[in-house]
């Protein structure tokens, strides 16, 4: 069998000087070339018996066509490596980010809640997570990871463990405000409120938190989507939240979530939604903007329950059938119009069917609504016991009704 030598080209292999290394194995020919290999004969012998020199190939050719081969080769290595090196440019500036982390996990919490249950003998144990808002010892959290808590602990950066006093809270809005000792909080940076309303899909969302009980963890995201209305643990919407892909999991809760200044643009929090086909479940990642925070801040600084208020109704957009038949651009059809409530005492009708209409609520005060979390965005600038007009259609004629709002119900 002839012995001869296949020339290719590994450029995946470096060599110290990170070049394209190039191998020349010898191996035995067999019938079958593998594909972008080059054969050269190395036995003149038997060179001479296939009629190459009768044909005018040389031996100096013959090497000469080598060295070109051997130089496509290293080439095509070159391009290749410089492939590779530009697939792995990293998705964002990764020492941006560990300096951001740097500068604002100091102000990161770590909270430990403590549930007494007179039915067990033992306490049980909750965390979340938490930010400094200011320097006199305020810290932020999501009104879930503190509720029912009979201790509230506070674990800092450095190690040290502080108790915590509850002030105001906003269940409908998930938020939570603290008190822990402002003394012992001294050359800590709370971090900084930006203005959500400049958030955009696209821009980087950098997390961080405690998922799981893993202290001052970090992932890195993008704002998925903005304007997202995630029902709240009291089944309201929570009008305008942040969508993000940045992993949150249990214990991520109350925690900041981050753009590229540094600055908070929300509050976190996992939504766990439900198995799918079996496939089973899925988190989507949300958080309350910043707005929200900067607008209740300093009823929560006052330690009081924010209430907020309530119509009482249930409700969709209005289909595209029904805005052809009615001649209405937009509006919130009412499906249910619940016992006890400010709009079953101002006579709203839920709305039946086609030939049976009840109402759609066109506007509020003369601000045009679309959706419930429309409706619920407009309420969120009022209090319980402000009067707002409704513009409604029903059974295709307008009229307007003055409703008194009352508070959101715990249940």
């Amino acid at each position: 069998m002839n012995t001869v030598v296949e020339i290719r080209s590994l450029p995946g292999i470096l060599n110290e000087s990170n070049l394209p290394v190039l191998y020349v194995p010898v191996q035995a020919l067999s019938m079958d070339y593998p594909d972008n290999s080059y054969y050269f004969n190395t036995d003149a012998h038997s060179a001479r018996r296939r009629g190459l020199r009768r044909l005018g190939v040389s031996r100096s050719f013959a090497l000469g066509l080598a060295a070109i081969a051997i130089l496509l080769g290293f080439s095509f290595g070159i391009m290749v490596s410089d492939s590779l090196e530009t697939s792995r440019t990293p998705l964002f500036d990764e020492g941006m980010v560990t300096r951001l982390f740097e500068n604002a996990s100091p102000a990161v919490v770590e909270i430990t809640v403590i549930r007494e249950n007179n039915n067990l003998p033992f306490s049980a144990l909750g965390t979340g997570s938490g930010f400094l808002v200011d320097g006199t010892g305020h810290i932020l959290t999501n009104n879930h990871v503190i509720e029912g808590a009979d201790e509230i602990r506070v674990n800092l950066f450095d190690g040290r463990t502080l108790v915590a006093t509850r002030l105001g809270i906003s269940p409908a809005d998930d938020l939570a405000l603290l008190q822990v000792d402002p003394a012992e909080l001294a050359g800590i940076k709370p971090l900084k409120l930006a203005n959500s309303d400049d958030v955009d899909p696209g821009q980087l969302a950098v997390a961080i938190g405690s998922p799981f009980r893993n202290f001052n963890s970090v992932t890195v995201g993008i704002v998925s989507g903005t304007g997202r209305g995630p029902i709240s643990p009291l089944q309201r919407p929570i009008p305008d939240m942040i969508q993000t892909d940045a992993a949150l999991n249990p214990g991520n809760s109350g925690g900041p979530l981050l753009n590229s200044q540094g600055e908070v643009i929300g509050v976190t929090s996992a939504v766990r939604t439900p198995a799918l086909q079996g496939i089973g479940d899925f988190r989507i990642g949300f958080a309350v903007p910043s707005n929200t925070i900067s607008h209740l801040l300093p009823d929560l600084l006052v330690a009081q329950e924010i209430r907020r208020p309530w119509l009482g109704i249930s409700g969709g957009p209005i289909s595209e059938q029904l805005s052809e038949m009615l001649g209405i651009e937009s509006g919130v059809v009412v499906t249910q119009v619940l016992a006890g409530s400010p709009a079953k005492q101002a006579g709203l009708q839920p709305f039946r069917s086609l030939t049976n209409q009840g109402d759609v609520i066109i506007s509020i005060d003369d601000t045009p609504i679309g959706s419930v979390d429309d409706m619920v965005s407009y309420f969120n600038r009022k209090r319980p016991g402000d009067d707002v007009k409704l513009l409604l259609n029903r059974d295709g004629q307008e009229l307007n009704i003055d409703v008194k709002l009352a508070a959101w119900p715990d249940t």
